[in-house]
């Protein structure tokens, strides 16, 4: 038994030591593990860590890039906004003055073109009065009336001449050209060459033509002269006459 016990004793030593042993080394072991992995642990904790503040910094560049964009886009805005304002605020004044200009404008054309009425209509109230004075007289003369009046323009015409100093006169051109109201007489026909020959050297047959709307007298041209001796140049002067007088009386 003792033998025995002998035996087994340093048996169970040896298996205690050495299960002491191999719980140290497997302890070792563990613990060794455990170190480095609670190493890498650390390591990739703090590599996360500076991952994080890597990250936090990127965004709040971003968020200041973003603040700082904003700020920019905000005050280009403004200014675009400023800009724009002026731009129409110089369109409209722009507007307003050229439609000044054009009201202007129109007013002036309207005020011409009321004035070129008046006168157009002035010229014809006056053709018109010549024209009337025309048909008035020829209702209210006859034909012998006319033709006595028609012998007194010429008389007065004749006389006229007779007294004028021909060489003050410059007659330009040779051509000639007579258009009575009515026939004139052969006495007053003689005077009326002998007064051309003496006053303007002009040896001419005086052969007129009729032109019943002269009403009485004579035009003649002689050269570059041309004289209106008719009743109706009479009516015309004496339209304007009126006229004149009627603008002073409103002044």
């Amino acid at each position: 038994m003792q033998e025995t016990l002998s035996i087994v004793i340093p048996i169970v030593v040896a298996h205690i030591v050495i299960l002491a042993v191999l719980v140290l080394i497997i302890r070792q072991l563990l613990l060794g593990d455990t170190k480095r992995a609670v190493a890498r642990i650390n390591e990739v904790e703090g590599e996360v860590r500076k991952k994080e503040e890597s990250i936090r910094r990127e965004i709040e560049e971003h968020e200041k890039d973003f603040e700082k964009r904003k700020a920019s886009a905000e005050a280009d805005l403004m200014r675009n906004k400023n800009e724009s304002e002026k731009e129409v605020a110089e369109l409209k004044e722009t507007m307003v003055l050229d439609a000044k200009k054009e009201s202007a404008q129109i007013i002036e054309m309207a005020h011409k073109n009321e004035a070129k009425f008046r006168a157009q209509l002035a010229q014809e109230l006056e053709e018109k009065a010549v024209s009337y004075a025309a048909e008035i007289f020829h209702l209210v003369f006859s034909e012998r009336m006319g033709k006595e009046l028609h012998r007194q323009f010429m008389a007065e015409l004749l006389d006229a001449l007779s007294e004028v100093d021909g060489a003050n006169i410059t007659i330009e051109g040779e051509t000639s050209d007579f258009v009575a109201g009515y026939h004139i007489e052969d006495d007053q026909k003689e005077k009326f060459e002998v007064i051309l020959k003496e006053k303007f050297g002009l040896d001419i047959k005086v052969n007129e033509k009729i032109d019943h709307d002269l009403l009485a007298g004579m035009i003649f041209k002689l050269g570059s002269l041309e004289i209106d001796a008719s009743l109706r140049n009479r009516y015309i002067e004496a339209t304007e006459e009126v006229k004149k007088m009627a603008h002073q009386a409103t002044v």
